[in-house]
């Protein structure tokens, strides 16, 4: 029984399932934090589909002989055609509903153009492969594809009127975001060293790394707390925070395993934590009632 239940929990994890789910939960999130209504169901399904497609495509792209983790690439061998699958249907569900949402095309190209940035080197040719070599940013484009999709386009989708109040909970998210992606970076310093990928992580000592980490980690709880100015509600404070609390004190560990559970469950789900706790917090609300 146990053993059928991590055959079913690495699927969910591994296909990008899991991933894809948090980029709707981010996206709720959002919606949550500012009460601006229901996310719409197209554009909840677009956010599914596109991230499960970018994802998928760039796990079939990987050389699991040559990038290598603990649990995740044996995974791969096993499962690619798995990716190649998902990757066509979701590539589909993406067609789908951005034709529905024709009107936020305008909106939605930035989206696009940062995921084919970030993905581009993965593709078999040999002028996409040599952009890893110029890509200094990878870091900062990801953490910016993940700000974008999650926090800003959701409010363009949803025609809210920007305040000031949603600028810095966007430079919230995106250093929560950020900071995890150095994690994720670290991680991977000794592969993109090999293969002269030019990042954060391969340019700096770790000394410097962790107090840039560190100072992403405290712009996150001061935007929280700014936040927390408008609603004077300590709850929205706490779970605007408290995954950038649990990422802090992860760190030592992060930085010394390989573990894929550590990386692609926990702090992958820390990005969507909030979301978890607004859910919870509206159940409670509920019952009560």
């Amino acid at each position: 029984m146990r053993a059928k239940g991590k055959i079913f929990f690495d699927f969910i994890i591994f296909s990008n399932l899991f991933i894809a789910c948090c980029a709707v939960a981010m996206c709720l999130c959002t919606v949550a934090v500012f009460n601006i209504g229901k996310l719409p169901a197209d554009y909840a399904a677009f956010v599914f589909f596109s991230t499960l497609s970018s994802y998928s495509i760039h796990w079939y792209l990987t050389n699991a002989d040559v990038e290598v983790t603990a649990s995740r690439t044996d995974w791969l061998r096993q499962h690619k055609r798995v990716h190649a699958a998902f990757f066509i249907i979701s590539a589909i569900g993406t067609v789908f509903f951005l034709v529905r949402l024709k009107a936020c095309w305008l909106y939605i190209l930035p989206a696009v153009g940062l995921t084919l940035m970030y993905t581009a080197p993965k593709f078999p040719h040999r002028i996409f492969r040599s952009l890893q070599r110029y890509i200094l940013g990878k870091t900062f484009l990801l953490a910016a594809m993940w700000t974008y999709v999650t926090t800003a386009l959701t409010f363009f989708v949803q025609q809210v009127t920007w305040q000031t109040r949603h600028y810095i909970y966007v430079a919230d998210r995106f250093a929560l975001i950020f900071a995890i992606c150095i994690l994720f970076d670290l991680r991977d310093k000794q592969f993109d060293k090999q293969t002269g990928v030019k990042s954060l992580v391969t340019i700096l000592p770790l000394e410097k790394i962790k107090i840039i980490f560190t100072v992403f980690i405290l712009v996150n709880i001061t935007g929280s707390y700014i936040l927390y100015t408008y609603t004077q509600d300590l709850i929205h404070f706490v779970f605007l925070a408290l995954p950038a609390v649990l990422t802090y004190l992860l760190y030592p560990f992060a930085i010394k395993s390989k573990n894929d559970y550590l990386f692609y469950f926990i702090l992958d789900g820390l990005m969507a934590l909030t979301s978890v706790m607004y859910f919870m917090k509206m159940v409670v609300e509920m019952y009560i009632r």
